[in-house]
C-alpha cells in the first residue's frame, strides 16, 4: 500500500550557509512528494535558519553529532537508516558535507548539497528564508537609531567567518573601516559575533541574529563578505541583493567562491568582485574605488581570477579511503573530470592522494595515539 502522506527526513545539520542551500532540496522534496510530511534534522545552533520555512513541517534538533566528527555522524546515519527500515521514515535524504557525500564536491558547496539529493532539481535554487514581522521591525529600529538613511553608502561587512573561506581579523577590518569612514557620507556595519564600542559611523551588528542580517541588507548599498553565512543569506528571498566584494583565500580546503557558484548555476544578476590578495592597501583601494567611481566601473580593475587548485581532492580521497569507500572515490573522480576535464593538476593530486594514503593514515594514527 502506498502511503498517501509519506514521512520524509532531510538531514542537513549545519552550517548556516549549507542549510540555506538545502532549503532548495526541501522545496524540491515538496514538489516531488506533494503530500509528504517533511522533517528536517538540524543542529541546535543552525535551527533558526529554517524557522518559518513553509516547506518544513517538523524539526528535529540533533545535539549528539558535533561538527566535523565523522564517527558521531556515521553512528547517527546508521541510527536513522534503522529507523527507516523499521518504518518510521518512508524516505531519508542526507545532504551533509560529510562521509561519502564529500565525493560530490565539484568546486562548490551548493553543488555538493544539491547532488546529494537523488532526483533532478527542477525548481529555482534561490535560498528560502522567511522573516517574521518582529524581526523586520527590530532591524528597522536598528537602522533608524543609527540614521542609516542619512548615508550615501552603507557597507555591510561580514568577517570572522565560520566557513574558513578567508583569514581577516577584527583589527584589520577595524583599521580599514576607520579609513573608509573618513568620508562622512559612508558608514560601515560590522557583522559577526564580536561586540565592540560603536562610533558615529562604524556600527556593531553582533546583537542582530544571522536571520536579521537578511533584513539589514535592505538598508545597505554594498556587502563585503567572505563566502560565509551572511554572504549566502544576502542571496535569499528575504534579502535585498547587494553588490558583493568578496575577500577570499584561494587555497582553502573546501573553496566555495561565489564566482564559481554563480557561473555553475548561471546566476548573472549579482555584481561581484573577488579579491584573493588580502593586504590592507589592496582592500582599501578597491573599497575606495567602489565608493568614488561605482561598483561596475571597479570590476575590471580589481576583480581577480581564482587559481584552479585541487587541494580538496587529497582531503576527500583520504577521508573516503579511510572507510574503504572505493565507489565514492571513483564518483569524485568522475564529477571533477566532468567539470574540469582531465586537468593535469587534478590527476596529479588524485594519484598522490592514493599513493600517499598509507603514509598519511599511519601518521594520523600515531598522532591520535601519542598527541
Amino acid at each position: 500500500m502506498i502511503d498517501s502522506n509519506p514521512k520524509i527526513l532531510l538531514v542537513q545539520l549545519f552550517s548556516n550557509g549549507d542549510c540555506l542551500y538545502a532549503t532548495t532540496v526541501a522545496r524540491q522534496i515538496k514538489k516531488d512528494y506533494p503530500n509528504c510530511i517533511l522533517t528536517w534534522a538540524v543542529a541546535r545552533f543552525c535551527k533558526d535558519i529554517i524557522r518559518l520555512n513553509p516547506d518544513v513541517d517538523e524539526i528535529i534538533i540533533v545535539d549528539d553529532v558535533p561538527k566535523n566528527d565523522i564517527k558521531a555522524f556515521r553512528r547517527y546515519r546508521r541510527r536513522i537508516l534503522k529507523e527507516k527500515k523499521a518504518g518510521l521514515w518512508n524516505e531519508v535524504f542526507i545532504t551533509m558535507n560529510m562521509d561519502r557525500n564529500q565525493s560530490l564536491y565539484d568546486g562548490t558547496i551548493r553543488g555538493m548539497i544539491l547532488k546529494a539529493y537523488p532526483n533532478p532539481i527542477t525548481i529555482p535554487i534561490q535560498p528560502i528564508l522567511i522573516l517574521s514581522e518582529e524581526e523586520k521591525e527590530k532591524v528597522k529600529q536598528y537602522a533608524i537609531e543609527r540614521n542609516l538613511f542619512n548615508f550615501d553608502h552603507v557597507i555591510l561587512w561580514e568577517f570572522a567567518p565560520l566557513s574558513g573561506q578567508s583569514k581577516i581579523d577584527f583589527q584589520l577590518v577595524w583599521d580599514l573601516a576607520s579609513r573608509i569612514v573618513t568620508n562622512d557620507r559612508v558608514c560601515v556595519i560590522l557583522t559577526s559575533g564580536i561586540a565592540f564600542k560603536e562610533t558615529i559611523n562604524i556600527f556593531d551588528a553582533s546583537k542582530l541574529t544571522v536571520r536579521e542580517n537578511a533584513a539589514l541588507t535592505h538598508y545597505c548599498t554594498l556587502l563585503v563578505g567572505c563566502s560565509s553565512g551572511i554572504t549566502w543569506i544576502s542571496t535569499s528571498i528575504a534579502a535585498k541583493q547587494l553588490p558583493m566584494l568578496q575577500l577570499l583565500d584561494p587555497q582553502v580546503a573546501f573553496l566555495n567562491a561565489p564566482s564559481v557558484d554563480f557561473d555553475r548555476n548561471k546566476i548573472k544578476n549579482i555584481p561581484l568582485i573577488e579579491l584573493t590578495t588580502l593586504n590592507r592597501e589592496k582592500i582599501f583601494d578597491c573599497m575606495n574605488n567602489i565608493i568614488t567611481y561605482g561598483f561596475e566601473k571597479s570590476i575590471p580593475q580589481f576583480n581577480m581570477a581564482l587559481p584552479i587548485q585541487f587541494k580538496t581532492t587529497r582531503k576527500v580521497v583520504y577521508n573516503l579511503l579511510c572507510y574503504l569507500q572505493l565507489g565514492s572515490v571513483l564518483r569524485h573522480f568522475n564529477i571533477t573530470v566532468k567539470h574540469y576535464g582531465l586537468n593535469k593538476l587534478f590527476i596529479k593530486e588524485f594519484l598522490l592522494a592514493i599513493i600517499l594514503f598509507p603514509i598519511n593514515l599511519l601518521k594520523n594514527t600515531i598522532r591520535k595515539l601519542f598527541f
